[in-house]
């Protein structure tokens, strides 16, 4: 994990210096994933705050989806679940609008877990039900079985 940290840095150091700010969001995302995975929620929040600022200063649709979707997961480590709720739905409306099925079905999932730690069973089995049909027709799609396509949490 020390040598993911310090290859991070030192890409965001990069992407600072060259004024890259495409590099530089995506850098913070994976900044923010890595905190998470540390159990530091609230630095993840602030990488994932950062790199979320930046897409949308960008007009990039696929880093803003990918840091809504990271930060509802650190929200979620915190407890914050109806915060999660609201940053995971933004990111499946701009998956609906771009067609990307993949990461719609990574979000419905998300979801499901979501709204089953807030106790509303109804609207979980809902998501969870989206999740598994997308993942169903992508998986047929491909052909032969790609169980990894199930695995899709955090990008």
């Amino acid at each position: 994990m020390n040598k993911a940290l310090n290859l991070a840095q030192r890409a965001r150091e990069m992407a600072e210096s060259a004024g890259d700010t495409q590099a530089l969001a995506q850098v913070h995302n994976i900044l923010g994933i890595l905190a998470r995975s540390q159990n530091d929620p609230e630095l993840a929040c602030q990488h994932l705050e950062q790199s979320l600022t930046i897409a949308e200063a960008l007009g990039d649709p696929t880093a803003r989806i990918a840091a809504l979707n990271n930060l509802a997961l650190a929200y979620s480590s915190s407890g914050e679940i109806e915060r999660a709720i609201q940053l995971t739905e933004r990111a499946l409306a701009l998956c609906a609008v771009q067609g990307d099925r993949h990461r719609a079905a990574a979000l419905h999932n998300n979801l499901a877990d979501l709204f089953h730690a807030a106790g509303r069973a109804e609207a979980a089995m809902t998501h969870l039900k989206q999740a598994v049909t997308i993942f169903a027709e992508i998986g047929a799609e491909a052909g032969a079985p790609q169980p990894e396509i199930w695995k899709l949490m955090e990008w």
